[in-house]
């Protein structure tokens, strides 16, 4: 039971790590939002390196309201813009210059938001689309992507890996239903290969 947690854990965190969390959540308005516009945006944000202690309190202020709106934008993405911005990746180094809260807070704003509407759009998708979504899982973890993706994703600490599996664990099992956890089983099972390579078929919050 414990060992199938761990694999559920790893599973919903991969998620977050794919993008595919904030992806579900429609944009709003006219205008799309492109992964241009949020690396611009994140560019022009400027954020000075405050991952080993924030600075003033005036200048955290303006950082948070960046922050927000840069958020925002990230949760505007729809699925094919959210993966060029994956590839960019500039919103993930942008994220390593954050303080602990900053990063809290960005992780709320992204993702404990969305989990919820992430198992709601899994379980809206024909069963076709939801084949296809597991199958690009399997193809990324097949071509070694997700082992690096996973060990990526370990550098967040444990603090913050605990909040987006324990949101994860919330939204799956009072969100999806059983055709959707039956789905995902193919992803947990081909997670347990990448674990073997991580820690000792130990990776995520809770691993002993």
């Amino acid at each position: 039971m414990h060992r199938k947690r761990i694999l559920l854990q790893s599973l919903l965190i991969l998620l977050a790590v794919w993008g595919v969390v904030a992806a579900v959540r429609s944009y709003a308005g006219s205008k799309r939002i492109t992964a241009e516009k949020v690396a611009a945006e994140v560019n022009s944000a400027a954020f000075e390196d405050w991952s080993q202690g924030p600075g003033s309190a005036a200048t955290g202020k303006q950082r948070e309201e960046k922050l927000r709106e840069i958020a925002g934008l990230v949760n505007r993405l729809d699925f094919n813009e959210r993966e060029r911005n994956r590839e960019d990746r500039s919103v993930e180094r942008m994220f390593r210059l954050l303080s602990t809260d900053e990063k809290k807070l960005f992780i709320d704003l992204t993702v404990r938001e969305s989990m919820g509407k992430f198992m709601e759009a899994l379980d809206a998708l024909p069963p076709a689309e939801r084949k296809k979504f597991v199958e690009k899982g399997l193809e990324e973890i097949r071509s070694g992507r997700t082992e690096e993706e996973m060990a990526r994703a370990e550098e967040l600490g444990d603090d913050l890996l605990e909040t987006i599996a324990g949101e994860g664990m919330r939204a799956y099992f009072e969100k999806a239903n059983a055709d959707t956890k039956l789905d995902l089983a193919p992803l947990m099972e081909s997670m347990n290969e990448v674990m073997q390579g991580l820690r000792g078929q130990q990776f995520g919050p809770g691993a002993q």
